[in-house]
């Protein structure tokens, strides 16, 4: 008779979380806490580049402890990624500093996906860049887990779930306790005090924010946890969406390529014109700039689309005709960011400079780097992503860390004393913000004009005004420590 074996498998346990996970899932809440509650409310300012910083920093560390392959080339970006962390304490404003963290932010999660595999600024960048916003969703579920996981156990874990529900039992027993020693004694009472002015006020918005700061936890801990999993493989022959036939593309183009020469053809003479003073120099260098700069940027859309989605021949070469399309197109945009550009200073001369104006003018000099880039790999096949990665960081720290404002406010107190600028416009100093308050007050100690004095001593007390108002760490930064420095100097001539 055949024996029944009535015996059954018993379930495998569930394999254990390591305490580094477990120490990782504590440390992104921790994270998420200080997003929600600081980075929020000031995140063109310190907390938010603090808030990156430390993200950096909690992968960093992820690496080392689970001995994660990383390269120099990764290295050096985990490096750049940290260094714009620090804008804001080289520049108070506040746009620039939003930029700098959202660059951080990009950097950042792109490179959780290069260490796991991806190659760095390749031919896939666009692909991989838009994967890493998705990858920390892979293991979202796994931050609770590994949170929760500290409790488990029977030794270590158990003894630290004793200790916080110790520590819980003893919050009302303490606070009698210190309701009575502060009834008893006034140097107690004083000094008690004295330590609660220097907390922070406890409000039931931080329970709003520790709840948010969960999924920011748990999106965190994805992202710094997906370096632990390969990242995703892309086909290396010619891909599925090249399927638009050439002559579509090129017949699509031509029409605005002939408007493109006789546009240019007229430019030529418009310029030569203003120069000579026969054209009305400020209406030609004011109409028609940010015109110029949206058509720059419908180009370069224009090829990403060709170069994307056109047919190739075999092993994904480009054909001839698209190469040349490419650079007829980026050579046309060249002439027009000229044209531009030269409209630009044109107008800088005529009246000045303005933040506006140093923005439109640096982002005209980026397209057109990345034009020259685009042409010089039709006739050279290169990475051309890693060219404009350098090219792109190189303009964004000038803006960053040259100190626009002050260089604005320099410049235009020059050319007025030059006789360059016929009236110097003292009340646009004040979108300048703390940067513009050492020239005004060096100024302010050497002019006799007493209209000019009583401006720039406006122009100082606003800015006087709005840095005690901004009190507090948040608000820290090196131009905001000079401009008082500078106000200090002069704060005989504004009374």
């Amino acid at each position: 008779m055949e024996e029944v074996n009535y015996t059954c498998d018993m379930p495998s346990e569930q394999p254990k979380i390591p305490v580094a996970d477990a120490v990782f899932a504590w440390a992104s809440l921790a994270l998420g806490f200080v997003f929600t509650h600081f980075a929020v409310k000031y995140f063109g300012g310190l907390w938010g580049g603090i808030f990156w910083a430390l993200f950096g920093i909690t992968g960093a560390v992820f690496v080392k402890v689970k001995s994660v392959s990383v390269r120099l080339s990764h290295i050096v970006i985990f490096g750049i990624a940290e260094l714009f962390c620090f804008v804001p304490v080289f520049c108070a404003n506040y746009f620039v500093n939003f930029l700098a963290a959202v660059f951080s932010f990009i950097l950042y999660f792109y490179l959780a996906t290069a260490i796991s595999g991806a190659e760095l600024f390749g031919r896939h960048f666009i692909p991989d860049l838009l994967i890493s916003a998705v990858r920390p969703f892979e293991n979202f579920t796994r931050q609770p887990k590994s949170f929760f996981s500290i409790f488990r156990g029977k030794s270590r874990s158990k003894n630290v779930l004793y200790a916080l529900i110790g520590l819980l039992m003893a919050v009302p027993l303490t606070l009698v306790v210190v309701i009575l020693l502060i009834r008893s004694d006034e140097l107690f009472a004083s000094s008690m005090k004295n330590f609660s002015e220097h907390l922070p006020d406890f409000s039931f918005s931080v329970f709003w924010e520790i709840l948010f700061a969960v999924p920011i936890a748990m999106y965190i801990f994805g992202a710094v946890f997906s370096m632990n999993s390969a990242a995703p493989a892309h086909n290396e022959g010619a891909p599925s969406y090249r399927f638009v036939p050439p002559i579509i593309g090129y017949s699509a183009v031509t029409p605005i390529c002939v408007f493109y020469f006789i546009y240019t053809v007229t430019q030529f003479g418009n310029i030569a014109n203003a120069l000579e003073k026969t054209l009305n120099y400020s209406k030609f260098a004011r109409n028609g700039f940010f015109e110029l700069c949206a058509i720059a940027v419908i180009n370069l859309g224009v090829i990403v689309l060709m170069q994307t989605f056109t047919r190739r021949k075999e092993n994904d070469v480009k054909p001839r005709l698209l190469r040349v399309y490419t650079i007829v197109i980026s050579s046309f945009t060249l002439l027009i960011i000229a044209t531009a550009i030269t409209k630009m200073l044109m107008y800088i001369g005529e009246y000045g400079m303005t933040l506006l104006r140093v923005y439109t003018s640096w982002f005209m000099l980026l397209l057109a780097i990345i034009f020259v880039l685009i042409i010089a790999l039709q006739f050279r096949d290169y990475i051309v992503w890693r060219a404009m990665f350098a090219a792109f960081t190189v303009m964004f720290a000038l803006l960053c860390f040259g100190d626009p404002e002050g260089m604005i406010a320099r410049y235009n107190i020059s050319a007025y004393r030059s006789g360059a600028l016929e009236e110097l416009d003292v009340k646009a100093f004040g979108e300048l913000g703390y940067s513009a308050a050492a020239p005004a007050a060096e100024l302010l100690a050497n002019t006799s004009d007493e209209r000019l004095k009583r401006e720039l001593k406006d122009v100082l007390e606003d800015i006087q005004n709005v840095d005690e108002y901004q009190d507090g760490f948040a608000y820290f930064s090196i131009p905001r420590c000079r401009a008082r420095a500078a106000i200090e100097r002069v704060s005989g001539l504004m009374r």
